[in-house]
């Protein structure tokens, strides 16, 4: 997925409102907006992705889940966290989690911005590109397991198998 980088960025800014400029600069549907928290609807290859970045001062840390459009059923739970394990055991940057009270399924992450006087474009970029891309990546296999169309090995080594070129 191609993200724009707005032209008018600010090389230092309170990271909602670096959001709220990357957010406009790729006609994103904004959903929510406060001074602390950014709700955004951003379209991807496999569903649309409903990303909420969150500032926690106390933390001095900006926080984003992405929510993804598979609900885990109750028959379903053991095997999408034995998928999510293996998922997480590879990701670097964020982690996958089942949410207990409805089976959604959500990507964290956070970045750290203490001492820095707020967050770069170039964090913000990085930190959609993650998560949209760890998103993307984890699609296919989540929601094989959500329809219970294919064991969780086979859903892991989906996921985790490297391809070359497209069809």
């Amino acid at each position: 997925m191609q993200v724009i980088v707005p032209s008018k960025s600010i090389p230092i800014d309170h990271p909602i409102r670096q959001m709220a400029r990357f957010v406009d600069a790729n006609e994103w549907r904004l959903q929510h907006s406060t001074e602390t928290e950014i709700s955004v609807e951003i379209p991807g290859k496999w569903s649309d992705y409903c990303l909420t970045f969150t500032w926690q001062d106390s933390y001095a840390a900006l926080h984003v889940n992405a929510f993804m459009d598979i609900f885990i059923v109750d028959q379903q739970i053991a095997s999408a966290r034995e998928v999510i394990t293996e998922i997480n055991s590879q990701i670097w940057l964020g982690h996958f989690d089942l949410i207990a009270d409805d089976g959604s399924v959500v990507f964290r992450h956070n970045l750290p911005l203490r001492g820095t006087g707020g967050a770069t474009p170039e964090q913000i970029e990085d930190l959609v590109d993650i998560t949209l891309g760890e998103c993307e990546r984890a699609y296919p296999a989540l929601f094989q397991i959500a329809t219970g169309v294919v064991s969780p090995q086979t859903a892991v080594d989906t996921v985790l198998m490297e391809t070359v070129g497209s069809a």
